[in-house]
């Protein structure tokens, strides 16, 4: 068994937990010893490299949702930021072919210092929209931390950076005495972090196979600036990919939002009370027949392309079907299939000496109705040390669509989906 070798500044650093903020009540039951880097939270960062950092992430984005959905066609739900985060914090400390693998596939371009204060740019970004206190309130957390095998070594430079740009800390948890135990408290330490809808994402198998796992858990809840009543919901028609029609649930309203009419497909921008800091519901809704074709072109630059050419539409009218998903998407093959294989198996220095990726799971959840919507997702990787080497017309969503949750100021996509079939 290694030694864990933390500096005592780090040790004498913290014992509670950070504080959360926001309507999200969070009751810890984490065992163990929680500890913290020795360097503080960064709070303001240079913000020069987030239109870079967006954009790689934007074009990630919708080349893992492609991915996702060839491999399970139907309802999908993920979270980019919440794997971006992770990996990112995982790429910090990596090094060789795996360092290179996962930059590759994310798609990023910036060196090690200029993208962890990238993301810590886009985290405060993304934090900047908790308020329990507006009216209505919005909630939008995300969380990350680091559970460790009691006693096992990690690298004080790495923690110290995942400290400062991420605010992640590190729990000590006995991984080989009691996996079942230690399981059920990350569990519950994640559905605390996500509105109770992520549950059991970490299995006991998991736990008694790895030394450390590096987790994020991220949760949002908010109200339509534009709510539907619930007396214009009614059962409408929606025509299914393979030609069939069924009748669900769909809201309908006049809405305030921008949008256009591009090639091959309308996008439109539901947004959220959020008392006008920009985050919105952003829906694609190809044309009829060209489901398949837009999904296999749409890309950062196309994306940015139409979001440029938005025009506003007052009281515009839309019907949207209601729908709720639940989904564990297949993310380890999907970055194996996107490039990052050499990462599984790879080194990581950084982080301790022996020690390598061996999973990335990810579970999602997302709610839409007439007030708003609530979402909720938690990634983790898994590390083992098993390592060798009227500008536009009605918007009426009765086909499948894509849709995504942006937050413009730093550019992150939060979440994405596809609803090709609502019941």
């Amino acid at each position: 068994m290694k030694t864990l070798l933390l500096p005592l500044s780090l040790v004498l650093a913290c014992t509670d937990s950070p504080e959360d903020t926001g309507a999200l009540q969070v009751d810890d039951v984490l065992s163990g010893t929680l500890l913290k880097g020795s360097t503080s939270r960064e709070t303001a960062p240079s913000t020069a490299n987030l239109p870079l950092l967006a954009a790689e992430n934007t074009a990630f984005s919708l080349d893992l949702l492609r991915v996702v959905y060839a491999q399970e066609p139907g309802n999908q739900v993920i979270s980019p930021w919440s794997l971006q985060v992770v990996m990112a914090q995982v790429h910090a400390g990596a090094s060789g072919d795996a360092k290179t693998a996962i930059a590759d596939t994310f798609g990023w371009s910036l060196e090690d210092a200029a993208l962890n204060e990238a993301f810590g740019a886009a985290d405060l970004a993304v934090a900047a929209h908790d308020d329990a206190a507006s009216d209505p309130p919005v909630t939008l957390t995300s969380t990350n931390q680091i559970f460790v095998t009691t006693g096992y070594e990690l690298g004080a430079p790495w923690l110290d950076t995942l400290s400062s740009w991420y605010g992640t800390g590190v729990q000590q948890m006995d991984f080989e005495a009691d996996p079942e135990g230690v399981a059920a408290d990350i569990n519950a330490w994640i559905a605390a972090r996500t509105g109770d809808h992520i549950k059991n994402l970490v299995s006991a198998n998991v736990i008694a196979n790895s030394r450390m796992l590096l987790a994020n858990a991220l949760y949002f809840n908010a109200s339509w600036e534009f709510p539907f009543a619930e007396e214009s919901t009614t059962d409408k028609p929606f025509d299914l990919a393979d030609g069939s029609e069924v009748s669900v649930p769909t809201m309908s309203g006049q809405v305030n939002m921008s949008g256009v009419q591009a090639e091959g497909f309308l996008l439109v921008e539901v947004p959220f009370a959020d008392e006008g800091t920009g985050l919105t519901m952003t829906i694609v809704l190809p044309d009829v027949g060209r489901f398949d074709e837009v999904l296999a072109g749409l890309d950062g630059p196309t994306l940015a392309a139409a979001i440029a050419a938005e025009g506003s539409c007052e009281e515009c009218l839309i019907e949207m079907p209601k729908f709720e998903v639940n989904g564990k998407p297949q993310i380890t093959p999907a970055l194996r299939t996107l490039g990052m294989e050499a990462a599984f198996g790879g080194a990581y220095e950084g982080i301790s000496p022996g020690l390598t990726l061996t999973a990335v799971e990810q579970m999602g959840f997302v709610s839409v109705g007439e007030k708003g919507m609530e979402a909720a997702a938690a990634t983790y990787a898994a590390f083992d040390d098993s390592w060798t080497e009227p500008p536009f017309g009605p918007v009426i969503l009765d086909r499948p669509f894509l849709w995504l949750v942006r937050e413009n100021g730093g550019g992150a996509i939060l979440f994405a989906g596809v609803v090709s079939d609502p019941r």
